[in-house]
């Protein structure tokens, strides 16, 4: 069954050494060393599914370049079989989900415009624009390589921490295609998130993960939004946009172009940060 593994690297599993849980969700991820360093390991149970999970994330994750794209340094495997690691860069903070929930406080004001049942949210706009520039930077590194990610949301994006500065890196390369447009069987991504191609055809390119930018953007200046089926998440964008327009008309007319109906009205992600980044100039001034 490994034989597909092959061309990756094989990481012997004396080598690695697995500690404390540190997230879940289908599978357990563990803090783990090796070769002197952290690393981030995942463990799935020994399949011939989960075997062609792992090759995924060795497809995209393996050679890549840029520092805002998590590594996969290569996998592993227990002795007796049971157990299927894959090796990873080792994320040294909160996912984006966690981060912007740090800047609620359980107050209600009328002074403020985003307020919801999770209390105030409190980040400070010159932070939630460094935030989407960040989050612009990594998409445009990974569209660079040509990979489409199909599920982008924020506890798929880390906050990385290198001396004093921040900046988010994109994980979690399951979902993830080396191709310029891919027909599915299935609607692929998460609620709220999915786009209206994506949602209908189930097509999927670059396009398809601007428009879970522009919500992730959406969500970086109101606060955590909720999980919908597709309509009633459309609605309650639309319903957030019109108080970013209260607050920041430029910014509305940059999300919104993110989340056009026609993929094809969609700017790429390098118009979208000459714009966005055009706009933080003038804020700035």
């Amino acid at each position: 069954m490994l034989e597909q593994l092959s061309k990756y690297t094989f990481i012997v599993y004396k080598d690695i050494k697995i500690g404390e849980l540190i997230a879940t969700g289908n599978v357990g991820v563990y803090k783990g060393e090796y070769n002197s360093n952290n690393v981030a390991i995942k463990q799935y149970e020994f399949s011939l599914n989960n075997i062609d999970t792992v090759k995924k994330e060795l497809d995209i994750g393996h050679n890549l370049k840029s520092d805002r794209l998590m590594k996969v340094y290569g996998y592993s495997y227990s002795k007796d079989q049971t157990c299927l690691y894959l090796v990873m860069e080792y994320i040294n903070s909160c996912d984006l989900h966690d981060y912007i929930g740090q800047y609620y406080e359980r107050i209600t004001s009328d002074k403020h415009l985003y307020i919801d049942e999770y209390g105030c949210y409190l980040m400070p706009s010159e932070t939630k624009r460094s935030i989407i520039l960040s989050l612009l930077k990594a998409i445009r590194s990974m569209h660079r390589e040509n990979i489409v990610h199909g599920d982008l949301k924020p506890p798929n994006l880390s906050i990385h921490r290198e001396d004093k500065d921040i900046f988010l890196k994109i994980i979690d390369y399951g979902t993830c295609h080396k191709s310029y447009l891919i027909q599915l069987d299935y609607c692929c991504g998460t609620d709220s998130y999915v786009s209206p191609e994506m949602n209908d055809k189930h097509i999927l390119t670059h396009k398809t993960d601007i428009y879970a930018v522009g919500v992730i953007m959406t969500e970086i200046w109101c606060g955590s939004i909720k999980y919908f089926d597709y309509k009633e998440a459309r609605n309650y964008l639309l319903k957030q946009l019109r108080i970013i327009k209260n607050d920041d008309p430029e910014l509305e007319k940059i999300i919104k172009k993110c989340i056009e109906i026609n993929p094809d009205k969609r700017p790429d992600i390098y118009k979208l940060i000459k714009v966005f980044t055009k706009y933080q100039d003038n804020k700035t001034r």
